[in-house]
């Protein structure tokens, strides 16, 4: 740009304004001692902070120096020459061949104030020159934004947090400093051809504003999904904007035939050389504003923003931390880290950060932030949708979910170590839709649990609603929606259930509310689905039942008689009946009762089949229970080890649920469940454990065998648990892979197959066991020291999956401690010598209901789980309710497993047809006798 010879007053204005920033940065730069006097860094640093142009550099060995002077001044009276800044041409790619390049990186210069350039994987990275460069050259062109402490939320946190309000921009976000500086690079030539880039947003919003200032022209290719408002925006801005394909990549592969064709040049929003020289101008900006900071909290994409800033903020002060902040759903730049390398992420679907949704992230800016990031963390679509609600309460502000994931990170307690501190949070775009930013409110009050949805049956007469309320006002909460229905509730004609959403200050509130309703109405309360996502999710209601199902027929009985118990088959319960949070409550509640000594369950009993020319060799196992006030008990009979039937291309066992009327005693229904009810019941039985016992932010699992168990416990556990990766092993490889493959894409979170168990466990926080159970399968050596173990393997008296010496160091806990003691991991380690029953620390339930507490700190827990009738007999409830008016045979929303191999079902014979067909007679007499 030329200098305005016309306004000397604004220039003698800016020239004292720079000497005292200059003052001021001098003072900086000594108390941080990082670098000698001397230093060539401590001249640029200063220059940086000082606003002192950098003119440019000619290339010294593949590096761009600063080699040239600025004129003198000829004398005191006369006024200081100011060189028109030129256009700093992004820098070609260095013809130093790789072998050239010393291992540790550095290039070497002879002149003391030559700044080196990196050329690492071919990919020339910027210095902190060109970002104190583009401090100076965009400084009259963007908005220098405030960096204020937040009372409110440095209460919250425990922190001192500091706001960089990057959303104060022109076009609402960050990247307008990029834009800027990328813009004023460029060459006359490049000017009248114009750029082009591809981007949905903020990149986009960035170069057409700029663009139209700078009178440059700028072509914009957008995808699909890119929000109707930034379309209008940046047409409105002058913009050339084309639509193109359904994503990024679609429409960054159709920028490339502009670049070829009509000699523009690409602009990427995020691994640009300028791009990211830019973007370290916000470090800067912070360490001028807050001499004192220890900790930089940056959300990450492609990773443009936070290669930039640690580049700045690195050079003057390597003390301070940059930390770094993704989606969970596409956490590319830790895969990189991970990797060594940039890796292609798969993402389980959208974002509330679309912003960051960048499944690689720039080479450029991998490069330049691999050696500088300190931490890198995710977080949740809760977690962003809460501290979006957080910045509208607190705050008074709004962000779009990539500019709120920065504090989504510190609020969430991703960053404990940082209590105390000084800690600049970048909020860096708030440019969000507004029918977004409502749905994206109500949800984060749901997950705040502020917004709460239950039901509840009331009588069906006048004033029995208004008594409903009253119990509701009472409490303190506030109705958003009442809905009543008569027609769907089939077994009182006097009453009606009620749908009621309310308002609520918060948990509290939410466990008052409950127990003011119980005491007067049949209550159930819904929570926030877990993280099954896709169709599953979306197919799924509360109790995993398919709405479309058509109605089941009323059984009718004769007089005298009760009525015969309807046969449900399997196809008909593995449709409407799946994994959920409902499921993993209706568990976890029954080992409360358990515990509460509200559980009558008998000692399971076994049936052997012995192996003849007719039979066997098989298992049965015949549990149940009843809970206590439960309108249902349940007995189970399981068959199991029915292994001649691999050979025939069939399930090693099958087995039913009989669930009966607890008011009457009368059979209701026959389950045929193909071990699917009772492998539900082990996956909620998990879950319930890690709920209760995992570490306070586990974030990896580790299945060890990958059958059907396995599949269980990842989905009931997604319900309510958020695992953020899943490691895998089994003997087989190729069903490690398909487990991994197919709970990838149900759950949303990625599961890898390992070559060994070992692989498997080491970085686990939760490590699943469910193998038949007859050999260890892990070793001490292998596990996190908080590790949590969930033995779920067998019932069987051979059960040994644990080595004694794991039992003896860890914390046990049991579903049963006396059935754990005949048939479990406990078992085997008071016949190896190492514990006794009374070492076991406490059931399951007794940590369930609070009576004792679970886990004290980061001590390793195994949890024995064998089966109790308590779970048969809240499934069996459950599965009641969720097939409440299914027709059996009918079909559901999609078929579940349709391809597993299944035992036919069991033929059902009522009373009448038994009566007719088996009377009193010799054969009858002489089969007893033989049994005798």
């Amino acid at each position: 740009r030329k200098v305005d010879r016309a306004r000397p007053s604004a220039d003698a204005a800016r020239t004292r304004t720079n000497a005292l920033r200059a003052q001021r940065s001098a003072r900086l730069l000594r108390r941080s001692q990082v670098h000698s006097p001397s230093s060539p860094a401590m001249f640029a640093a200063a220059g940086a902070l000082s606003g002192t142009p950098l003119a440019p550099r000619p290339a010294c060995r593949g590096a761009l120096g600063r080699n040239d002077r600025a004129p003198r001044v000829p004398s005191k009276t006369a006024r200081p020459l100011v060189r028109p800044l030129k256009a700093v041409e992004e820098p070609r790619r260095s013809e130093t061949s790789a072998e050239d390049v010393p291992a540790d990186l550095e290039t070497v210069c002879a002149d003391p104030v030559c700044s080196t350039r990196l050329v690492v994987n071919g990919q020339d990275l910027p210095a902190f020159e060109d970002v104190s460069t583009a401090h100076f050259r965009i400084r009259n062109g963007v908005v220098r934004t405030p960096l204020v402490r937040s009372r409110q939320l440095s209460a919250v946190t425990e922190m001192n947090i500091f706001l960089k309000h990057e959303w104060q921009q022109a076009t609402g976000s960050f990247k307008e400093r990029g834009a800027r500086n990328s813009l004023l690079a460029l060459t006359d030539e490049q000017r009248k051809k114009g750029v082009v880039a591809a981007s949905a947003g903020n990149h986009a919003l960035a170069l057409a504003y700029h663009g139209a200032e700078l009178g440059i022209p700028v072509t914009v290719l957008m995808p699909s999904i890119a929000p109707l408002t930034k379309i209008t925006k940046c047409r409105a801005l002058g913009a050339n904007v084309i639509l193109e394909g359904d994503s990024i990549a679609d429409a960054a592969l159709a920028a490339q035939a502009y670049v070829r064709d009509e000699g523009m040049k690409y602009i990427n929003g995020f691994d640009d050389f300028n791009i990211i020289a830019g973007a370290g101008s916000v470090g800067l900006e912070i360490l001028e504003d807050a001499e004192n900071i220890d900790a930089i909290v940056v959300p990450v994409g492609g990773g443009g923003l936070i290669a930039g800033v640690a580049l700045a903020v690195k050079t003057i002060n390597p003390n301070v931390q940059i930390i770094g902040v993704e989606p969970s759903r596409c956490a590319s730049m830790a895969a990189a880290m991970e990797a060594g390398e940039v890796v292609k992420v798969t993402m389980p679907g959208p974002t509330l950060a679309d912003g960051l949704a960048v499944p690689a992230v720039g080479p450029r800016s991998f490069e330049v932030l691999r050696t500088r990031v300190d931490k890198l963390v995710t977080v949740s679509e809760k977690d962003i949708s809460v501290a979006l609600l957080r910045l509208v309460e607190l705050e008074k502000l709004i962000q779009e979910g990539a500019g709120a994931a920065g504090i989504a990170a510190v609020l969430a307690g991703k960053l404990p170590e940082l209590k105390g501190k000084n800690v600049a949070v970048l909020l860096c775009g708030g440019n969000i839709d507004t029918s977004t930013l409502g749905n994206v409110l109500e949800r984060g009050l749901v997950n705040d649990e502020r917004l709460i949805r239950f039901s509840c049956v009331v009588p069906d007469r006048p004033g029995g609603i208004a008594g409903l309320c009253a119990t509701i006002a009472f409490v303190g909460a506030s109705i958003k929606q009442i809905n009543h229905e008569r027609a769907w509730l089939q077994d009182d004609s006097h009453s009606v259930q009620v749908t009621v959403t309310c308002e609520l200050t918060g948990p509290q509130m939410a466990d008052h509310l409950y127990e003011a309703l119980a005491e007067k109405y049949p209550v159930d309360f819904t929570r926030p689905k877990g993280n099954l996502s896709g169709e599953r999710a979306a197919a799924l209601n509360r109790n995993g039942q398919s709405p479309a199902a058509p109605p089941a027929p009323a059984a009718t009985a004769k007089a005298g008689q009760l009525p015969a118990p309807v046969l449900y088959d399997y196809d008909t319960i593995v449709n409407n009946v799946k994994p959920s949070r409902a499921l993993v409550e209706a568990v976890e509640d029954a080992f409360a009762q358990l515990a509460n000594g509200k559980v009558d369950v008998p000692m399971p009993m076994h049936i052997g089949v012995a192996e003849t020319a007719a039979a066997g060799p098989g298992d049965c196992h015949i549990k149940g229970g009843y809970i206590e006030g439960a309108p249902t008990w349940t007995v189970k009979l399981a068959n199991v080890s029915f292994y001649k039937n691999v050979e025939k291309g069939l399930p090693a066992g099958s087995g039913v649920f009989v669930v009966c009327d607890a008011a009457n005693g009368g059979p209701k229904a026959v389950l045929h469940e193909n071990r699917y009810l009772t492998d539900l019941r082990t996956g909620a039985a998990g879950a319930v454990a890690v709920k209760h016992l995992a570490v306070k932010g586990a974030k990896s699992v580790a299945f060890i065998g990958t059958g059907v168990i396995a599949e269980s416990m990842a989905r009931s556990t997604a319900t309510v648990f958020g695992f953020e990766e899943a490691f895998a092993y089994s003997r087989d490889v190729s069903k490690a892979q398909t487990f991994c493959d197919k709970m990838s894409e149900e759950l949303g979170y990625p599961f890898a197959a390992c070559g060994s168990a070992e692989d498997a466990v080491r970085a686990a926080d939760v490590v699943f066991t469910q193998t038949p159970g007859g050999e260890w399968v892990l070793e001490e050596s292998w596990l996190r020291p908080h590790a949590l173990i969930v033995c779920s393997g067998s019932d069987q008296p051979t059960k040994n999956e644990i080595p004694p010496n794991v039992l003896k160091k860890a914390k046990v806990v049991t579903d049963i401690t006396a059935q754990c003691a005949r048939v479990g991991e406990v078992r085997s380690a008071i016949a190896a010598g190492v514990m006794t029953a009374e070492d076991v620390h406490a059931e399951l339930g007794q940590i369930v209901s609070g009576r004792v507490k679970g886990r004290k700190g980061k001590e390793l827990i195994v949890c024995d789980l064998t089966g109790t009738g308590a779970q048969d007999a809240a499934i069996g409830s459950h599965v009641m309710e969720a097939l409440a008016g299914v027709r059996p045979g009918g079909s559901g929303a999609f078929k579940f497993d349709a391809a597993k191999p299944r035992l036919p079902a069991p033929k059902l014979y009522d009373y009448d047809t038994i009566k007719a067909k088996v009377a009193p007679s010799k054969a009858l007499t002489e089969a007893v006798e033989d049994a005798f």
